[in-house]
């Protein structure tokens, strides 16, 4: 009998503010090392997706989430190179008016980030343009 691999499962916040989205670039220790994306962990045990990216986006940006989030996606997470397969992300939209600026020095995992940013579609810092995450934003911010 082959063992079932367990998938695990992600969440991500994707903050829209206008025509710009909050990315953040993670530590040079971390997984995917000094690459831009989303806030995000794991879902823990017994967590909703949404509980988990309020807690996650609490715990990463020190910010807490009253408004209502939208699950808009999925986007399934490989090791850098590709090989290794990480798990499934569930990506949820936070539209704000104001810009979210992530407290990095109080956040309970502040360090998992070295500096946030919003970006608009043309000069977003993923290289990837077939990254998953990407082409989320991509249709986000083009509206189609």
């Amino acid at each position: 009998t082959h063992k079932m691999k367990i998938v695990k499962r992600y969440v991500g916040v994707l903050v829209k503010v206008g025509e710009e989205v909050l990315l953040c670039k993670r530590n040079s220790k971390g997984s995917l090392p000094g690459e831009w994306s989303i806030p995000a962990g794991s879902i823990e045990e017994g967590e909703s997706p949404a509980d988990a990216a309020r807690r996650e986006f609490k715990e990463e940006t020190d910010h807490l989430i009253s408004g209502k989030l939208q699950l808009i996606g999925f986007v399934n997470r490989h090791s850098r190179d590709g090989s290794e397969y990480r798990g499934l992300m569930y990506v949820f939209l936070l539209e704000s008016d104001t810009k979210i600026n992530p407290d990095l020095e109080n956040a309970k995992d502040g360090e998992e980030h070295t500096e946030c940013g919003y970006f608009t579609i043309e000069n977003l810092p993923i290289e990837d343009k077939n990254d998953q995450l990407y082409k989320l934003i991509q249709h986000l911010l083009s509206g189609n």
